[in-house]
């Protein structure tokens, strides 16, 4: 845990005591830090051979493994399939991430940046980006059968919880993690939940340890952004503390994936994709 990830600041705590009066005291409180991610894109034209660069996008994030949250999102956002694309992310200035893509990738300006702004936001999606994201990534999942048993499904979000360092700390971030049946892959947390998988994402492409059956698992709830993530990453199981939304379950059915939320100490909802659990 980086202190740069938080910041601690003056407080003023108010209590009702059992008099009916209010009691003030002045204390320290530790918050999640929140900083602006320049992100700069630098590619070779293969028409011509010169090497652009413009800013692609600017993302709210907590600072720390911001290499990690870019790998992710460029995978997410189908700029890159493979972590070899990427020649070199610095990160020489304060808050902005260079990415030099290798000289082979090939990048259409126009429509990349059409793309990442359709998606800029939780609420600016439909059916269409459903149909979208099939053609975007036209990818297979793995489809075993029964390779999950529920017992060990049940122990992710705690195994989770016992990692989430910073919200122990400031109550602030989200976080997320990539369990194989053996162990977790990585965990990370972020104070925007998309960042959180971003990371997660971008540790294990860049580690070449991303799996064909593992469990990318939530401490929130489950939206479109995030599937898209996993659909990138070719994760066949996503699971949640929370609730998904119906986009959600749509991109679920539309890429086979098992979908779960709710989960507790001894139960969970399943949406779709119960094929891959292990019910004994």
């Amino acid at each position: 845990m980086s202190s740069k990830s938080y910041q601690y600041v003056n407080r003023q705590r108010y209590r009702l005591t059992p008099e009916g009066t209010v009691d003030v005291r002045l204390s320290e409180d530790i918050v999640i830090s929140e900083e602006p991610l320049n992100i700069v894109l630098h590619w070779t034209c293969q028409k011509t051979g010169e090497v652009l660069e413009k800013p692609l996008m600017v993302t709210m994030r907590t600072p720390g493994e911001d290499a990690l949250l870019v790998t992710g999102l460029l995978l997410s956002h189908a700029v890159i399939e493979r972590i070899e694309q990427i020649q070199s992310i610095e990160t020489i200035e304060h808050n902005q991430c260079d990415v030099f893509l290798a000289e082979n990738v090939t990048v259409d300006w126009k429509t990349l940046t059409r793309h990442f702004i359709s998606h800029s936001g939780c609420g600016i999606c439909g059916t269409s980006n459903v149909k979208k994201l099939a053609h975007t990534f036209n990818i297979a999942m793995d489809e075993t059968q029964h390779w999950l048993p529920l017992s060990t499904l049940l122990t992710f979000s705690s195994q989770l919880r016992d990692q989430q360092s910073l919200f122990t700390v400031t109550g602030g971030v989200h976080s997320a993690g990539i369990f194989t049946l053996e162990a977790c892959l990585s965990s990370k947390e972020d104070v925007g939940r998309h960042n959180a998988v971003d990371k997660v994402v971008g540790d294990l492409l860049t580690r070449g340890k991303l799996s064909a059956q593992s469990v990318l698992m939530l401490s929130g709830r489950i939206s479109f952004e995030l599937m898209q993530k996993a659909v990138a990453a070719k994760i066949p199981v996503v699971v949640a503390i929370g609730a998904p939304s119906s986009l959600a379950i749509a991109v679920a059915k539309q890429f086979n994936i098992t979908l779960i939320g709710f989960v507790g100490e001894d139960a969970c909802n399943v949406y779709h994709g119960d094929f891959r659990l292990k019910k004994q």
